[in-house]
């Protein structure tokens, strides 16, 4: 396999369209490696108890880590109308943990949560 740092020499021959070749090949290298390349920090208040609050994750999440600033057990969900009420299918992420998960590649994903108490703070960290 050619490394693409080796590539683009031989791309600039192509003519002056080879900046967009180049930037599909670095694109197609980020996506097989899943490395992340940024980090993402999201703050939610969830100023009302049991009532559901969400966060659009950006495209092509490869990981992340949700929990409640004080440490409160609270509901999570992937669908809308889940947490809330507590409608199963949902998960529910113990007092003093955190939801971790990593070798992800999510697109057009949204994260649902609740807590029953109020006044509480959902941290997302998320690896893009």
């Amino acid at each position: 396999m050619i490394a693409i740092t080796r590539t683009k020499g031989w791309m600039k021959k192509l003519g002056g369209w080879h900046s967009d070749v180049w930037n599909y090949l670095a694109n197609i290298q980020e996506l097989i490696s899943g490395v992340a390349t940024r980090l993402v920090i999201y703050t939610i208040k969830m100023v009302e108890a049991d009532k559901e609050y969400s966060q659009k994750l950006p495209e092509h999440t490869k990981g992340l880590t949700i929990q409640i600033s004080d440490a409160t057990a609270f509901r999570l969900a992937t669908e809308p109308g889940r947490v809330a009420e507590a409608k199963r299918p949902y998960w529910t992420v113990a007092t003093n943990t955190s939801f971790d998960e990593d070798d992800l590649d999510l697109t057009d994903t949204t994260l649902y949560f609740a807590s029953s108490t109020a006044d509480k703070t959902v941290e997302i960290f998320v690896k893009v």
